[in-house]
């Protein structure tokens, strides 16, 4: 019998892990189709192995030289995993197997990462792992609820349903989105427009005005002289220094929201801010109780449901104080007060619960109170967008008419005063 001992193999040191690089690839997929990118990996021949397992067979691969840190990801659209819910869901209640619909979804993808998730996730399943634990391997991906849904659905084997659900609440995130963008395009383009004209009249306008005014000794209005002073104050050291401050603290501040601890205070903000509180309170009452109660329609026991419904609520305070009454709920103080003492849902939702528990139709009145906060979700978002419209034709109207009263003002103070 042969043994390989020819050559000494290179071990690695204990607590160390192989130096892995990045690879530019071309390839050809299994239908022929020609792809291109770039895949990580110790080696160049691990690297291609990794390719020939996701069925694509390299033609051409390289060591991507440079600098190695990729500082952004290419994003996946909410629109894209709405009509892979939708296109899923069609697959699957036609009879088309899971592998299969995976893979068409995965030559029509337009997204490059999309495409590339799809082909990790068939890769996984064709492996015998379920596309519940596929999914998950690319949660940022995905929104929360999208694998406790699927979950759930696995366990019933009711998959075409799931996705159809997780097709309504993707869209619905993708309506609000929508309805937020479209009512502040234009008061975001009139502001930008008059902060444009604002900045250009102090700059350029403002100082030539001065020297106009200078020449003719006339005493300037109020208004004038707080604008002129305005000008002298953002071409001066100091207004540079001041505006190369708020820069830099933007930045800082759009840096520290990012963090935790950020995050935490920015969600504890929203819920002081009238307005803005509605939107949220609604937004995870709805989310959390929808759910919730497609778990427990699924046979998930209560205290299993839990901890994915928590973590489907989209504001860092509800998960804090969820979790506290989840506690009380493991300890076998019910449902409805743990709830409660959360002092975060509307009392109406409360009363739903308590109906719930009393009748054992806890599931059905998660429904309702779903159903109700959706519309009441609707109705906040527009008024809140409603509000904001006016407001910054407001703001505007303030600012383009001060700097014309200054103008005007002007004008007809030099023409009273100076004698022709």
């Amino acid at each position: 019998m042969a043994t390989m001992t020819d050559e000494p193999r290179a071990e690695i040191p204990k607590g160390k892990t192989p130096k892995r690089a990045k690879y530019r690839y071309e390839g050809e997929t299994i239908d022929g189709e020609r792809v291109k990118g770039v895949v990580e990996g110790p080696s160049a021949n691990h690297a291609r192995n990794e390719l020939a397992v996701q069925g694509i067979r390299v033609t051409k691969i390289a060591e991507k030289k440079g600098l190695q840190v990729e500082v952004t990801k290419q994003k996946v659209p909410l629109v894209d995993i709405m009509h892979f819910s939708r296109q899923m869901a069609t697959f699957l209640r036609a009879g088309v197997p899971m592998t299969e619909a995976l893979n068409n979804l995965r030559q029509d993808a337009d997204n490059t990462r999309f495409k590339a998730v799809l082909a990790d996730v068939l890769d996984r399943v064709t492996g015998g792992r379920s596309v519940t634990e596929a999914l998950s391997m690319h949660a940022d991906i995905f929104p929360s609820y999208f694998m406790a849904l699927l979950g759930s659905a696995e366990l019933t084997g009711r998959m075409d349903e799931a996705f159809d659900q997780l097709h309504a609440y993707v869209r619905r995130d993708v309506e609000l989105t929508r309805s937020v963008r479209k009512a502040l395009i234009y008061p975001c383009i009139l502001l930008g427009i008059s902060i444009a004209v604002v900045v250009i009249i102090v700059v350029f306008a403002i100082p030539k005005f001065a020297e106009f005014f200078k020449d003719f000794g006339a005493t300037l209005p109020l208004p004038t002289r707080m604008l002129m002073a305005i000008a002298d104050f953002v071409q001066s050291p100091a207004g540079m220094i001041t505006g190369l401050v708020l820069v830099v603290g933007s930045i800082l501040l759009v840096v520290y929201v990012r963090t935790p601890g950020g995050r935490r205070n920015l969600h504890g903000l929203q819920l002081r801010v009238p307005l803005i509180k509605t939107v949220v309170t609604y937004s995870s009452t709805e989310r959390f109780t929808r759910v919730l109660a497609a778990l427990l329609d699924a046979g998930v026991p209560l205290p299993d449901a839990l901890p994915t419904s928590i973590d489907c609520a989209n504001n860092l305070v509800y998960k804090e104080r969820l979790a506290e009454a989840m506690e009380g709920t493991l300890a076998g103080a019910g449902f409805a007060d743990p709830l409660a003492s959360t002092e975060l849902f509307p009392s109406a939702v409360i009363q739903m619960v308590r109906v719930g528990e009393r009748t054992g139709e806890l599931s059905d009145q998660l429904n309702n109170a779903a159903s109700f906060y959706e519309e009441e979700l609707t109705y906040a978002v527009d008024k809140l967008t409603a509000y904001f419209e006016p407001l910054m034709i407001v703001f505007i109207g303030v600012v383009v008419g001060f700097v014309a009263l200054a103008m005007v003002a002007a004008m007809y103070g030099v023409y009273n005063q100076v004698q022709f």
